[in-house]
């Protein structure tokens, strides 16, 4: 696989944190996928893991949308800088209630690709700048 190549599977991988990209998860995420966020208290194992986390993102945020900024590849490695965007409508969050607040947070992922999957997914998100904008610091 070239560095290019896999470029293209962790930007397009980045879209399962946009709703309704469930699709690219089943497509790109290896069976035995590993997410590991700062935030996280312990790392994801397997897509089934992930989808449920994705599920209760999505709760939160039923309009999120990434976006990423810059992707640098070597060999089976891709870094990705992102920013999400969404809406909190739902669901206690940082203990703010569903405030209609539209949040920008910025992040950077470390995607590990292996035969066209990805294998590992790791990173890091803003939750400060997340829990500023939601008001949960006020």
């Amino acid at each position: 696989m070239t560095v290019a190549e896999s470029e293209r599977i962790a930007v397009e991988f980045l879209q399962v944190w946009t709703v309704g990209n469930f699709d690219v998860l089943e497509r790109l995420g290896a069976d035995d996928l590993r997410v590991d966020y700062a935030h996280f208290p312990e790392p994801l194992e397997g897509r089934e893991a992930f989808r449920r986390v994705l599920e209760e993102t999505f709760g939160y945020f039923p309009d999120l949308e990434t976006t990423p900024r810059t992707a640098v590849a070597d060999e089976g490695t891709v870094a990705v800088e992102w920013q999400y965007e969404g809406t909190h409508r739902h669901g206690e969050l940082f203990g703010v209630q569903p405030s209609g607040r539209r949040v920008r947070v910025d992040g950077m992922t470390f995607y590990r690709i292996a035969e066209g999957k990805v294998v590992e997914e790791r990173g890091v998100v803003d939750v400060l700048g997340l829990m500023q904008q939601l008001g949960a610091l006020e």
